[in-house]
């Protein structure tokens, strides 16, 4: 992907070939759900949505959720972080949504549409065309309309424009850095066209990072750019009412959403990064849903009545690089690590059964995840004459690992592991929210920082590529090939033939030991009895707008 902005404007492409896809109330099967657009449907009628019309429940009541971290902030396309999305996708709206009601048994969650009715993707996967909802108000009461599209895309991807944004372009050019133009075709109706096929466009555009939901223009010219955050103003099911920072975020249902009243009057999300305080809360009855639940309380819970949901969700628990570490640039200090490293011992202990140990960067949920691609297995042993062929003794190799607080037992895991096999390492442990303002200026002793991260859509092994190897330092110490996987993935227009190249790609990501992946959870949303209609899609977010409370 490019890192220079996209030209913007550009020529019309000339009659490209479309296909129809995925009008309202269109079902996808789980086989195609990866990239999912190919599906071709003339179904009409009501749009499946995120709404909460004919969900069955009592109305009104506040619903508490404790999450394990504090949000960073509520401007789609400055944020990041599972635990803001998990809040602001309420508040925010993209032109697709994933159906979040599914199981996660059933796999990666079916595209459905949001703030687009339907969409055509022309065959070479390089032209998007969207049919905007029509009638749909922003918080606000300003019109969502194709114009307020354009001023969302001009933002983080037309230097030219008044309202553009550097550090929006920074945050999202994961996904369209490699944008040519955008056009408005009419008032409802706009077209994105990219340099090179594009087949995961769709599927990123609901995710909870590089977020693509639409914000109200008049908003952020009334408030500014960094001022868009406070006063967060989408066409979601719930409006922003207030953030209390270190205390709480709370919002309150949008009675003229254009997909039916949610059964919820409000939800309050609070931060409690202390797993007991946390734990004590729900037990407690001051929250309902609990993130992140503690291994070692699930069974207690369970026993008191408490949903603690079974999932393979999209994420996992790994390590990153920073290549500009002179042991991590070098491949067999790389590989010792992860041979150094009891991942199902990780597993089984520290997270009592309840994750899954990870040997690829590709988790259980994504499209392209194959159990048999394995990296360097547990073998310490093999790890300790590995770095004795490279000439270290015990003692010679020492660093940091950075990590954040909630991950610092799995770091402390790794340290003990390590030091059997001669390598000293020491943890720098932050909050969160310092945590990953630090990680783009790593000091030279960091070799690893861990992160809790993971995509269903294969797309996922060029974001690791990109933002863990290349910005690292590491793009030309992995060699040419990888690059060229990379890319050869990326631009894959066939689905079949796109597996096939991402797993690839993701064997030459495990021969470089280019990450070191750790755990998927199984067990992380802890759910009070009261709660009804809460589900744990195979995803990293939920949807709570179809939600309610027992009385």
């Amino acid at each position: 992907m490019s890192d220079t902005p996209p030209d913007l404007p550009a020529d019309k492409p000339t009659n490209p070939r479309r296909r129809a896809v995925l009008a309202a109330g269109a079902a996808v099967g789980v086989g195609a759900v990866a990239y999912g657009f190919w599906r071709t449907s003339s179904s009409t009628g009501q749009a499946a949505t995120q709404g909460a019309a004919g969900v069955q429940g009592a109305q009104g009541g506040t619903l508490v959720v404790g999450s394990y971290q504090e949000p960073t902030v509520y401007d789609p396309n400055h944020q990041y972080s599972w635990e803001t999305y998990r809040i602001d996708r309420h508040i925010y709206e993209s032109l697709v949504a994933e159906d979040l009601s599914k199981p996660a048994s059933a796999g990666p969650p079916p595209l459905i549409p949001a703030l687009a009715q339907s969409w055509e993707v022309s065959d070479d996967a390089t032209t998007f065309t969207f049919h905007l909802r029509p009638g749909v108000k922003f918080h606000d009461g300003t019109d969502f309309d194709a114009h307020a599209v354009e001023f969302n895309v001009r933002r983080f991807s037309d230097p030219g424009f008044e309202f553009y944004d550097v550090k929006a372009n920074a945050f999202m050019k994961a996904v369209y850095g490699d944008l040519k133009s955008f056009e408005v075709l009419n008032d409802q109706t706009v077209r994105y066209t990219f340099k090179h096929p594009f087949r995961d466009f769709l599927r990123m555009l609901p995710q909870g990072n590089y977020v693509s939901g639409i914000f109200s223009p008049q908003a952020l010219k009334q408030y500014g750019q960094d001022g868009l955050a406070e006063h967060a103003t989408g066409t979601g099911p719930f409006r922003l009412v207030q953030r209390v920072h270190g205390e709480k975020t709370e919002l309150a249902r949008n009675d003229q959403y254009w997909g039916g009243r949610a059964p919820l009057e409000r939800i309050v999300f609070r931060p409690i990064t202390d797993d007991a305080t946390r734990l004590a809360a729900l037990q407690a009855g001051e929250i309902d849903i609990l993130t992140r639940t503690p291994p070692d309380a699930v069974d207690t819970l369970t026993g008191g009545g408490y949903a603690v949901p079974e999932s393979a969700q999209a994420g996992l628990l790994y390590l990153g690089w920073n290549f500009r570490n002179r042991f991590a640039q070098q491949l067999p200090v790389r590989q010792a690590i992860i041979q150094a490293i009891d991942r199902e011992g990780l597993a089984k202990t520290l997270f009592k059964g309840h994750a899954l140990a990870a040997y690829s960067i590709l988790n259980p949920g994504n499209a392209a995840f194959d159990a048999n691609q394995r990296d360097y297995a547990y073998d310490p042993e093999a790890a300790r004459k590995r770095l004795a062929d490279a000439g270290f003794k015990d003692g010679d190799i020492r660093f940091t690992i950075a990590t954040d607080e909630a991950n610092q037992p799995s770091i402390e895991w790794i340290q003990r592991d390590l030091a059997k096999v001669g390598i000293h390492v020491d943890i720098l442990s932050q909050e969160w929210l310092t945590y990953t303002s630090n990680l783009p200026k790593l000091a030279p002793e960091v070799a690893l920082t861990s992160m809790e991260w993971g995509f269903v859509t294969p797309l996922w092994a060029r974001i690791v590529y990109q933002g863990y190897v290349v910005t690292r330092g590491g793009g030309d110490l992995l060699g040419p090939e990888l690059k060229a996987a990379i890319d050869t993935a990326s631009h894959e227009v066939d689905e079949a033939k796109a597996i096939t190249a991402w797993k690839h790609a993701n064997g030459l990501l495990q021969q470089q030991a280019a990450t070191v992946p750790l755990v998927s959870f199984t067990r992380y949303f802890a759910v009070s009895p009261k709660v009804k209609g809460f589900n744990v899609p195979a995803q990293n977010w939920y949807d709570l707008a179809r939600v309610s409370l027992s009385t």
